[in-house]
C-alpha cells in the first residue's frame, strides 16, 4: 500500500502522528484545552469533528450525517467555556466511585458518550431535546420484542422538524494486508480496513448497522406511536478517532467519506514504537503515559507523577505482553492505548497534556488483524 505523510491543512495545526486543532483565534479546542475533565469529554461528545464528511456511495436517501442548527452548536460552546465544572456530569471514573444501585448509570464508553451528549442538546439554545434512548417495541405472538433504541430525538425549533441521530464514538486501527483501498466488498469500500483494537468491531460494520437498521427504526409505526409524530431527519453522529500505522496516513481517505479533519493516531509494534520514542528520550519536554479506556474519548492532561518515560514505559509493555500466566491471555493480546506528552505551558505547571495518542499492539496482533479485515 503507498502512504503518505499527511499535510498541514490551511485550518489546523497538524504535528506528526495526530492532529492539533485550532479554531480562528489560534487556540486550542475546548476538548483538549479545558482544565477540567468533565468540560474536556462533554466538548468532545458535543463539539469535536466528525469521522466522516459524506455518507459513501452505496448509502441510499433517507440517511445523512448529523449537524447541529446554525448558531446552536457557538451558542453551546459559549455556554460549557463559562460553566462550572462542578455542574456538569460526571466522568467515568467519578461514576465508578459511587455506581448506582439501580444499575441506571452504564459504565460503558459509548453510553456515557451518549449521555453527554444528551445534557449538551438539553441546555443548548436552538434545540428542543424531546426524548433519548427510547425504547421502541412490538407485539408479536410470543409476546413483546424489543426492535431497539432510538438514541436522541430533538426538534429544531427555526424549521420546526423533527430529528432522529443515532450516535457511535468509535476507536478504529487500519490495518495492512487487506488489499488495500480497492475491492472491497459492501456498501462501504475499505470498510474491512477499520478494525476495533479487539478486533470485534469494524468501521463499515457499525456503519452499515446504523444506517441500514437504526436509522429506519425511527420511521416505523411503533416508533411513530410512541413518539407521536413523525421523523423528519434521520442522521448518523458518529465521533471518534482513527489510527494508522507508524503515522502514515494511505490515500484515498476522502473516496471514503472520512472527513480531512478527523481526529488521527498512529498504532504501532511495541519495537517500532521504541524505535521512534528513544531516538527522543533525551528530550526533556516528551514524557507518556498509558491512557486507560475510561480516559479515550477527549485530550489528556496528567499531573508529571502520572507520566512515564519511553524507557520505563516500553519495559512495562514488554513484560505485559510476554505475561506467561494463563488467565491474562487478554493482557497479552490487547493493544494499549499510549498518550505522547508535552508541557501543558507556563499557566498550568506540572501538567503535561496531549501531544499525539496511539495503539503499542503486542506480538501476533496485526496478523489477527488483517485476518479480521479479510472476513465479509
Amino acid at each position: 500500500m503507498t502512504v503518505r505523510e499527511l499535510k498541514p491543512d490551511p485550518a489546523q495545526v497538524i504535528r506528526p502522528g495526530g492532529p492539533v486543532l485550532t479554531g480562528p483565534d489560534g487556540q486550542a479546542p475546548l476538548w483538549r484545552r479545558a482544565a477540567s475533565q468533565r468540560a474536556r469529554d462533554l466538548a468532545w461528545c458535543s463539539l469535536s469533528p466528525p469521522l466522516l464528511s459524506h455518507l459513501p456511495a452505496g448509502y441510499g436517501a433517507g440517511a445523512g450525517l448529523a449537524h447541529w442548527p446554525p448558531g446552536a452548536r457557538a451558542a453551546w460552546q459559549r455556554w460549557l467555556e463559562a460553566a462550572d465544572p462542578a455542574a456538569l456530569p460526571e466522568t467515568i471514573t467519578e461514576l465508578s466511585g459511587h455506581p448506582d444501585p439501580t444499575g441506571s448509570r452504564s459504565l460503558r464508553l459509548g453510553r456515557h458518550a451518549e449521555r453527554l451528549l444528551h445534557f449538551a442538546l438539553h441546555r443548548a439554545d436552538g434545540i428542543e431535546l424531546v426524548a433519548a434512548n427510547v425504547p421502541i417495541r412490538r407485539a408479536n405472538g410470543h409476546g413483546i420484542q424489543t426492535l431497539g433504541e432510538l438514541d436522541v430525538i430533538w426538534r429544531d425549533p427555526a424549521t420546526a422538524q423533527t430529528v432522529h441521530w443515532e450516535m457511535a464514538a468509535k476507536f478504529y486501527l487500519m490495518v495492512d494486508g487487506v488489499g488495500g483501498m480497492e475491492g472491497m466488498d459492501g456498501a462501504f469500500p475499505g470498510r474491512r480496513a477499520f478494525v476495533g483494537p479487539n478486533l470485534v468491531d469494524r468501521l463499515g460494520d457499525k456503519l452499515d448497522h446504523i444506517v441500514g437498521r437504526q436509522l429506519p427504526l425511527g420511521r416505523t409505526a411503533e416508533a411513530l406511536a410512541v413518539l407521536g409524530h413523525a421523523i423528519d431527519r434521520s442522521e448518523v453522529y458518529l465521533l471518534g478517532w482513527l489510527f494508522y500505522r507508524d503515522r502514515h496516513l494511505p490515500p484515498g481517505l476522502e473516496a471514503l467519506g472520512i472527513a480531512p479533519d478527523h481526529l488521527h493516531g498512529w498504532w504501532s509494534t511495541l519495537d517500532d514504537w521504541a524505535a521512534r520514542a528513544m531516538a527522543r528520550a533525551d528530550d526533556a519536554a516528551t514524557r507518556w503515559c498509558r491512557l486507560p479506556r475510561a480516559d479515550w474519548l477527549s485530550g489528556a492532561r496528567v499531573a508529571e507523577a502520572e507520566t512515564e518515560s519511553a524507557a520505563t514505559l516500553h519495559a512495562a509493555l514488554a513484560q505485559r505482553f510476554a505475561d506467561p500466566h494463563q488467565a491474562h491471555s487478554w493482557r497479552r493480546e490487547s493493544p494499549v492505548m499510549l498518550c505522547e506528552l508535552e508541557p501543558a505551558g507556563d499557566d498550568a505547571p506540572g501538567i503535561w497534556q496531549e501531544r499525539s495518542r496511539g495503539f503499542v499492539v503486542p506480538p501476533g496482533w496485526p496478523a489477527r488483524a488483517a485476518e479480521r479485515a479479510r472476513l465479509p
